[in-house]
């Protein structure tokens, strides 16, 4: 289906089936499975990034995480942990409805390589994702430097999208899972796709509360104030 790409997500709902390729940019294929033995392409849409988990809102609706990327010729630079809505309502013709662009390159998140980490609670629209946010130094090309280390939580609906709700903050552990700088006062973001990592690992949704869950210790905060955790229980690592 997409000679000299690699297959970065699947995801199969009944009698239909999605894919997502890359290589520099990121097909979206639907699939006919309803004859088993001659599954059907049906439609396709190219967009930049690609989705490394597919998680369905609804028969027609898809939520997906993964990473940006910019188009460079030969080849494509990753940039930041990317959020998408793709109505496939018409399986001969899949839409975007919906993006999120977290972050710039270094970004990264558990829940791009975890699935268990990706938590949606659909009864209440939300959306917790464990993150390390990343942005651009103006004085480096390459560089990033982190602004946000924690569980990032959105409101997300097919009607309006994505909205931010705010942050569970973490700091980020001094030991080898992450890169600190000489004196150890800058995190330096050098997370490649496929080890993308997060200090937060888990996270539960219960009523109104959100727990989020890292090795060293369960943040507990209120939906309405995300980023003033009213208990922390402390774990050993």
């Amino acid at each position: 289906i997409a000679p000299g790409e690699d297959i970065r997500s699947v995801r199969f709902n009944g009698k239909t089936g999605f894919v997502v390729t890359f290589k520099k940019t990121d097909p979206l294929f639907t699939f006919d499975l309803s004859d088993p033995e001659n599954p059907i392409k049906k439609g396709e849409l190219k967009i930049p990034g690609f989705s490394t988990y597919m998680h369905m809102i609804d028969d027609n609706h898809l939520l997906t995480i993964g990473f940006d990327a910019e188009d460079e010729g030969n080849f494509a630079l990753f940039q930041g942990i990317l959020l998408q809505i793709f109505d496939v309502s018409d399986i001969n013709n899949p839409v975007q409805s919906f993006k999120e662009v977290i972050g710039t390159r270094g970004s990264s998140s558990s829940a791009a390589t975890d699935h268990l980490a990706f938590n949606y609670f659909a009864d209440k629209n939300l959306l917790a994702i464990p993150m390390i946010v990343c942005e651009d130094e103006e004085s480096s090309e390459y560089e990033t430097k982190m602004t946000f280390s924690g569980l990032m939580v959105y409101r997300v609906t097919i009607a309006s999208g994505f909205l931010y709700l705010g942050g569970v903050p973490h700091k980020v552990p001094k030991n080898s899972d992450y890169y600190y700088d000489s004196d150890y006062t800058d995190y330096l973001c050098y997370n490649w796709w496929s080890a993308s990592t997060s200090v937060v690992k888990r996270s539960i949704f219960m009523d109104d509360y959100v727990f989020s869950i890292a090795p060293d210790s369960i943040d507990i905060a209120t939906i309405s104030d995300l980023a003033n955790p009213f208990n922390i229980i402390k774990l050993e690592e």
